[in-house]
């Protein structure tokens, strides 16, 4: 599978999300559970975090970590050394792995749009 397939749907994902249009972020994830990449239980990891993350903004649940977080540059560059932190462990699970990659992605956006705006 094409990397920049996947690529594709994850930055789609991120767009949807900012823009609100949750019926297209999930649409991204049906297409990015289509694909192969990184391993099975990786995939299922990021997926779930994808899953969570569009639960979470949908919701707007104070108690979820997205929703109560503060989120200036200062506190999402914690956050992403944080989440690299955990995945260069050698003791956690793909699918650990891949949940934390795909919080460590969507961290990484949201610093590359907010600088760029």
């Amino acid at each position: 599978m094409s990397t920049k397939k996947v690529s594709y749907d994850i930055i789609s994902f991120f767009d949807n999300l900012k823009e609100r249009k949750f019926s297209e972020a999930s649409k991204a994830i049906k297409s990015l559970r289509k694909k192969r990449f990184g391993g099975a239980e990786y995939q299922n990891g990021y997926i779930k975090a994808f899953d969570g993350i569009l639960t979470s903004i949908r919701t707007g649940d104070s108690r979820d970590f997205l929703n109560r977080a503060p989120f200036d540059p200062q506190n999402m560059i914690r956050y992403l050394n944080g989440f690299r932190g955990y995945i260069k462990g050698n003791t956690h699970s793909q699918f650990d792995v891949g949940y934390f990659m795909a919080w460590s992605d969507f961290i990484q956006y949201r610093l590359d749009t907010e600088n760029s705006s």
